[in-house]
C-alpha cells in the first residue's frame, strides 16, 4: 500500500493552513556531543521508514508515499551561538507545500563545537506533538547509535482514537459566550512567529504537587497560565476578562500508539474566586479537567461528508464555522509534554534544552508550550511579532516566572 486516506483531523489542519496562520510547529533541541551530519541523515531516513506518513505528500484527500527523496535537512554553520536564532527564524517563516514536499523538514545549526541545535518542523496535518517526539526520538537514537536503522518501510499505522457513547460540545464551566482574546496592540496577523523560552527546575515542584494532593504538576502549570493571562488582560483593560485556555489532550486508545494526529482539546477556565489560595485554584482546574474528560468534550466527531467533499468546497465552510464569534477558541494555548519526552528514547540524554514553537489559530494570540525533561521544565512563548512586541513577551514571561516563585512558596 502506497497511500492512506487523510483522517478528519489531518484534513482539518491542512484546510486551516494559511499564510497568516501556518498550521505547523517546530521542536527545537539543543544537543551535546552531536554526531556527524551523515548520522542525522541516516536517522531521518530510518524515521521516515518507521513512520511512512512523514515521507508522504498530499494528493487529493490521501497521503501518498514519496520515499524520502524530498526530505530536506538544511545545514547551517555559524561563527557563534548568537547567529542561531536568525537562522531558526528564517527556517520557521518558510511555507509548507504538502503537495510537493513531505510534512517534516529540519535545520541543523552547528557552531564548530561539539554542540548543535536541531530544529524539526512538523505540519500538523500529519503529526501531533507526541508523534513529533517519537519521530525525532527515533532519528536521534539511530544517529547516536542506540538503535539500528530501519531499512524497510513500515506500515501506515495511524492512531486509533478513543470514543465515548455520548459527548458534550461545551463544558459546564464555560462562560456565556466565548472567552476573551488576549490583549494585544494589533489584531492583524502577519503569519510570522517568534518565541521566547524560559526554564526552571521541576523536580521539587512535582513532589510538592503530590504532597498537596488533588491535582497534578500539569494542573499547576495550567493554573499558572490562567493566572498570568488574567493578570495580563487586567493590566491592559478596564474590565474583567473571561479567561480560558485551550488544552491539547491525547485521545489515542493506546497512549503511545500510532504516528499521526491523536490529539484533540479541552478548555479550562479561570472560574475560581481570585482570592482563594493557589492550591484551591489548582484543585478547581483538576475538577474541570476531570469533568470535561469524563463527559467527552475532547471527542472528535464522526463527520463522513467532511472527508468526502473537495478541498475548494470544504475549506471556506470550515474556516467560516470556526471563526464564528460564538466558537470558544480560548484566550491562549497551553500544552505540556512530560511523558512524551520521557518515552522518546535513550538519545534524549544528549538533549540539554527543549523549545517548541507552537501554532496559532487566527483568534489565538499566544501559545505557551511546556516540556519537562531530566528535572527541568522549559516554557516557550510563541507569538506573532505584529501583535505582541519583544517587550510584551518578556513581560509575560516575567509574570510566569513570578507565578512559579509564588507557587514554590505556596506549596512549601
Amino acid at each position: 500500500m502506497n497511500a492512506i486516506r487523510m483522517s478528519l483531523l489531518d484534513r482539518a489542519f491542512y484546510l486551516l493552513d494559511s499564510a497568516r496562520s501556518p498550521q505547523d510547529f517546530t521542536l527545537v533541541l539543543h544537543l551535546n556531543e552531536a554526531p556527524d551530519v551523515e548520522r542525522f541523515y541516516t536517522g531521518a531516513k530510518s524515521a521516515m521508514n518507521r513512520f511512512p506518513a512523514s515521507a508522504c505528500c498530499i494528493d487529493k484527500q490521501s497521503w501518498v508515499w514519496r520515499e524520502n527523496k524530498y526530505f530536506k535537512l538544511e545545514i547551517v554553520n555559524t561563527a557563534s551561538e548568537c547567529e542561531t536564532t536568525p537562522a531558526l527564524e528564517r527556517f520557521i517563516d518558510e511555507r509548507f507545500d504538502l503537495r510537493r514536499q513531505p510534512p517534516v523538514k529540519q535545520i541543523l545549526v552547528m557552531d564548530g563545537s561539539s554542540r548543535a541545535c536541531l530544529a524539526t518542523r512538523f505540519h500538523h496535518a500529519a503529526a501531533d506533538g507526541l508523534s513529533a517526539a517519537l519521530w525525532v526520538g527515533h532519528q536521534l537514537n539511530v544517529a547516536y547509535g542506540y538503535e539500528a536503522m530501519q531499512v524497510e518501510r513500515g506500515a501506515f499505522d495511524g492512531p486509533v482514537l478513543r470514543r465515548v457513547p455520548a459527548s458534550v460540545r461545551r463544558s459546564r464551566f464555560a462562560f456565556d459566550g466565548a472567552s476573551d482574546r488576549l490583549w494585544t496592540t494589533n489584531l492583524r496577523r502577519s503569519g510570522a512567529r517568534r518565541w521566547l523560552t524560559i526554564g526552571f527546575p521541576a523536580t521539587e515542584l512535582q513532589r510538592a504537587c503530590r504532597r498537596a494532593g488533588g491535582f497534578t504538576y500539569n494542573d499547576l502549570l495550567a493554573t499558572c497560565t490562567l493566572e498570568v493571562l488574567t493578570r495580563w488582560n487586567s493590566t491592559h483593560e478596564d474590565r474583567e476578562s473571561k479567561i480560558g485556555i485551550w488544552l491539547p489532550m491525547n485521545v489515542r486508545r493506546e497512549s503511545n500508539g500510532g504516528f499521526g494526529n491523536g490529539t484533540s482539546r479541552i478548555r479550562v477556565y479561570a472560574r475560581y474566586d481570585s482570592n482563594v489560595n493557589l492550591i484551591e485554584k489548582c484543585r478547581e482546574v483538576r475538577r474541570q479537567v476531570s469533568w470535561t474528560s469524563a463527559h467527552g468534550e475532547w471527542a472528535v466527531p464522526d463527520i463522513p461528508w467532511f472527508t468526502r467533499l473537495p478541498h475548494p468546497i470544504i475549506a471556506p465552510l470550515l474556516r467560516g464555522y470556526l471563526n464564528r464569534p460564538s466558537v470558544d477558541m480560548a484566550t491562549g494555548v497551553f500544552s505540556h509534554a512530560g511523558s512524551a519526552m520521557a518515552n522518546a528514547g535513550e538519545a534524549f540524554r544528549h538533549v540539554e534544552r527543549i523549545e517548541c514553537v507552537g501554532l496559532l489559530h487566527p483568534r489565538q494570540n499566544l501559545a505557551i508550550n511546556a516540556a519537562t525533561h531530566h528535572g527541568q521544565t522549559w516554557l516557550s512563548f510563541t507569538y506573532d511579532p505584529t501583535q505582541l512586541t519583544t517587550v510584551d513577551i518578556k513581560e509575560l514571561s516575567r509574570l510566569y516566572e513570578q507565578q512559579i516563585v509564588f507557587a514554590r512558596q505556596e506549596l512549601s
